[in-house]
């Protein structure tokens, strides 16, 4: 959407003209009181109405969700490829702690009572710049097809600030592949192949000129070496100890999040299939270095056998003993043991690290990152110490 745009540029956040300030205070745009807040939701077309929605507790709605993310929530530009996310997915993304009822935003066609559009959003507390601020985090979201020309977009954020600014919360986070205002900061993506040959079938990868798919498949393998001697999945019991790993690794990024116990719990305790995390213990049992990662199932809609794939994307970690590329080295040949074909990191955190020597390939795939009714400076990708799902 073209940044000229009078919706877009009319909204309380970054414009571009802010990028050239070099007097720009960190902070609100605006500052604002929920008695000021409407109580009433924004005007939809007549054939539609807000849905009231309880994706936590009410697996009729959590349903309804998945199968319209199933159908419309599509990654890839050409259609071959779909995100196959689970319900259990959903409610790990959906439901963390501190998550808001009415903050899962829906509406649906008043004639059918079919859900048409979804969008969520979960609380997040963060440092940026030095500042704690409470805000909001938009996670995933669709519309369908045939209600797309109907420009539902704007409607549905004025409709996602008004109710976070009923819970006194005055900031959200957002990403997208596309121009709206300034972006504060960008994520961009890298992939790297653990099953080189089913990513070749599916058309993900290409064997390079003058190269075999033997030689490919030989050079992109993840050693039995590679393995961790004592890395072990984390448990509840882990928790305070990988809470504190990572609260001490990320307070050196510009923009970081924070944790608490309960959170480390929702977000990295292993589930099934969903979220794995792995830590490695000193020599006196305390633990030195943890790892995670995150599963997303893919549907193949163009190929004649291969029906699905599944792509870890690198999440959290901490390093204070083993080294970082060994560490995800480590990690990776976890993946394969899952049977995962693929590993994607953005270069945020300290990934570029790794990236390179690890085989990681540049995706030419930018999510720009921006903050609704908040000034910053630009922030570089290798300052961000935050994971955006």
């Amino acid at each position: 959407m073209c940044i000229r745009d009078r919706y877009w540029g009319s909204q309380l956040a970054m414009q571009f003209d802010d990028l050239d300030n070099e007097d720009l205070v960190t902070g609100p745009v605006k500052q604002m009181e929920i008695k000021d807040v409407k109580t009433t939701p924004c005007p939809l077309p007549e054939d539609l109405e807000w849905a009231d929605l309880d994706i936590k507790n009410n697996e009729k709605n959590l349903q309804e969700v998945y199968e319209l993310l199933r159908d419309y929530y599509i990654e890839d530009y050409d259609s071959g490829f779909r995100m196959k996310l689970s319900i259990g997915y959903l409610r790990w993304v959906f439901t963390p702690p501190g998550s808001h009822k009415d903050w899962a935003v829906g509406a649906r066609s008043k004639e059918t009572k079919e859900l048409i559009l979804f969008a969520n959003i979960v609380p997040t507390k963060v440092s940026i710049a030095g500042k704690v601020v409470d805000m909001a985090e938009a996670s995933l979201g669709a519309i369908n097809t045939k209600y797309r020309s109907k420009r539902l977009s704007p409607m549905v954020l004025t409709e996602i600030i008004r109710r976070i600014n009923l819970k006194g919360v005055w900031q959200f986070f957002m990403s997208t592949d596309k121009i709206t205002f300034a972006p504060f900061s960008e994520d961009w993506f890298y992939r790297r192949e653990l099953d080189f040959k089913i990513m070749v079938d599916v058309g993900l990868s290409k064997v390079p000129e003058g190269s075999t798919l033997e030689k490919e498949i030989e050079l992109t393998r993840i050693p039995e070496s590679a393995n961790i001697p004592g890395m072990r999945e984390m448990t509840k019991e882990d928790v305070p100890q990988v809470h504190a790993l990572l609260a001490n690794y990320v307070k050196k990024f510009t923009l970081h999040q924070i944790f608490t116990d309960e959170l480390i719990e929702h977000i990295l305790l292993p589930r099934e299939d969903i979220v794995y995390t792995y830590v490695v213990p000193g020599a006196d049992g305390k633990l030195t270095d943890f790892v995670s990662f995150y599963i997303v199932p893919y549907s193949v809609l163009k190929h004649e056998t291969i029906k699905e794939f599944k792509t870890g994307y690198m999440f959290y970690y901490a390093a204070t003993k083993t080294p970082l590329r060994n560490l995800i080295d480590g990690a990776m040949y976890q993946m394969t043991k899952l049977g995962l074909v693929s590993v994607i990191a953005s270069n945020g955190m300290d990934n570029m690290q790794f990236i390179k020597d690890s085989r990681f390939k540049w995706l030419n795939d930018c999510q720009n990152i921006y903050i609704y009714n908040y000034l910053i400076k630009f922030i570089p990708s290798h300052e961000l110490g935050i994971n955006f799902i």
